[in-house]
């Protein structure tokens, strides 16, 4: 039987990149090993080290996904959705230093506070933010695919 509230990787989860996927999947381990972690023991110290390993994969993550958003033009192409995503990342990002700020204030946190805003986070950015960047890509990369095997066949 599954813990109560764990995610568990599904097929809609999939973005056909392998870098992105890999990185999903470790994000979905790591929030697993919140929850677990956080239901054994809530004292500050175990939120403090857990915030921190998140915020540090999180942010790491995020740098792969804009730089492949660079690489492949979504930047430039798509620039309104560029921008939506990417605030995306920052806006996670400053939700988690909040929480680690409101934690070394002395303020007791809930766990569900942690809990519910990464579960829908991640869920959400996966099956919806994420889909765009990835579907950009994936197009770029059939076009490049077509030149290549175009100028193949010329070349022959």
């Amino acid at each position: 039987m599954n813990p109560v509230g764990k995610l568990c990787w599904q097929r809609e989860f999939e973005t056909g990149i392998g870098e992105i996927d890999l990185q999903h999947r470790t994000l979905l381990k790591l929030f697993n090993k919140v929850n677990l972690e956080l239901r054994e023991d809530s004292s500050s110290a175990v939120w403090e080290r857990i915030l921190h390993e998140l915020l540090g994969y999180a942010l790491y993550h995020f740098w792969c996904e804009e730089d492949l958003a660079r690489q492949y033009g979504y930047d430039q192409e798509k620039h309104t959705d560029a921008t939506a995503h990417f605030d995306e990342h920052l806006s996670f990002a400053e939700t988690i230093n909040d929480l680690r700020a409101r934690l070394r204030a002395g303020e007791r946190l809930a766990k569900a506070t942690l809990i519910d805003f990464l579960r829908d986070w991640l869920a959400r950015h996966i099956t919806d933010s994420d889909q765009w960047l990835v579907a950009h890509i994936l197009e770029k990369q059939r076009l490049a695919g077509e030149r290549i095997a175009a100028s193949a066949r010329t070349q022959a």
